[in-house]
């Protein structure tokens, strides 16, 4: 019996995921210390908020354009120069005198760490046989889920031991050094040959259009829903008096749930014909968290915040993987590059539009507790189009 890629490239494919780790490490340990950065070199309020939020604009285009050249030259090369290129800029942080130059660092910051996420999973699609996909997108998106729990606390730690910001940013550059080496030595040029594969067309056939453009939308939801989520709750917890690490411990308990849910043997039983009702299941349990944050908002957020953080990194534990899975059993060789670059184009879009709408919508009458409703609203708009699970399956 001939092995799959999966089963020859095992090595392989815990490397990509750990290029994937290192590029959501660098992104989840400068959260806790980007802004007060900006005000340390002199940044205005506004201009912090404006550095802050540049970083996933510029990722956006960085997405995008990595979408395109995955297809057109060595997947390979291009990642180990995107690695190579954050890392020169993550240590240049140090160098940073004023709020100008830190804008720009960000900027390009944002354009080089763009091509490690869609590059590491295009490239783990391309090492793993197509009814395991799911099962490698779970592990994957697990320690995905890890780097937003050690991210953080690794970033405030180095920041209160060393009290520098260079030296998390130094650290973060490190570890994308010692990726570009692993990269180098343990990934082959080109990926395997399918021996148990069938060679699928180049171009999206109508249905699979369709039905990816589904997935793209499950992914918008979901984002939009994190982004809100880490806006929303800090804001909304405080308002009821509870204290400023409750808001950590309740996102560390979203990650945990996820990532316990990404490599449980759930994930080794969703295949095809299932993967749409995980999504479907996953889109539903995002949108009853945000509608029990809603409610109990007001009066009881503290009884309802830690089941609605297990609710909520459960669903997401669910829709990562499903998702990420259905875009690489769409897609061929010739086309899963760009696939996957509008996915996390997507992706950061939702979680922008996520982190920033908040803000506006008291503008609309929607204020307090309400504005879980919006997340909520938008994630069963998605579920109601992605419902046509023959579709998903197509």
């Amino acid at each position: 019996m001939a092995s799959g890629p999966q089963t020859r490239s095992r090595p392989v494919i815990w490397v990509l995921r750990l290029v994937a780790l290192v590029a959501f490490m660098d992104l989840f340990m400068g959260f806790p210390i980007i802004s007060t950065y900006a005000r340390s070199v002199g940044a205005a309020e506004a201009t912090r908020g404006f550095i802050v939020a540049i970083y996933s604009a510029s990722n956006l285009v960085g997405n995008l354009g990595a979408g395109l050249l995955l297809d057109k030259v060595s997947r390979k090369w291009l990642v180990v120069t995107g690695l190579a290129l954050t890392a020169a800029l993550l240590y240049a942080y140090g160098l940073v005198d004023s709020p100008e130059r830190l804008l720009t660092l960000r900027v390009l910051h944002g354009l080089t760490a763009g091509i490690l996420a869609p590059g590491a999973f295009a490239m783990i699609a391309d090492y793993t046989d197509d009814d395991l996909h799911t099962r490698s997108m779970g592990l994957s998106g697990a320690l995905i889920a890890a780097a937003a729990v050690i991210g953080p606390l690794l970033s405030v730690g180095i920041r209160a031991a060393a009290d520098s910001f260079a030296a998390v940013f130094a650290t973060s550059g490190t570890l994308m050094l010692l990726s570009a080496v692993a990269f180098i030595v343990f990934v082959p040029g080109a990926a395997p040959a399918r021996a148990n594969t069938a060679p699928r067309a180049e171009t999206l056939r109508p249905s699979q259009f369709i039905s990816i453009v589904r997935v793209y939308l499950g992914v918008l939801a979901m984002a939009f829903a994190f982004g809100c989520l880490i806006n929303l709750l800090p804001i909304a917890l405080e308002d009821a008096g509870a204290a400023p690490r409750i808001a950590g411990i309740a996102i560390a308990t979203l990650s945990l749930a996820g990532m316990v849910i990404m490599v449980s043997p759930l994930q080794r039983s969703v295949r095809e014909n299932s993967r749409a009702r995980a999504i479907v299941s996953g889109l539903a349990l995002l949108s009853v968290s945000n509608i029990a944050l809603g409610l109990f908002g007001d009066s009881a957020l503290m009884l309802a915040v830690f089941p609605s953080m297990l609710v909520f990194g459960i669903g997401f534990g669910m829709l990562f993987p499903s998702l990420n899975a259905s875009v690489a059993a769409r897609t061929a060789d010739g086309n899963r590059g760009v696939a996957f670059g509008i996915f996390y184009a997507i992706y950061s879009l939702g979680a922008f539009s996520g982190a920033y709408l908040p803000g506006v919508m008291p503008t609309f009458g929607v204020d307090g507790s309400a504005r879980f409703y919006i997340p909520a609203l938008i994630l069963i708009v998605a579920l109601l189009v992605s419902a046509r699970l023959r579709d998903l399956r197509g």
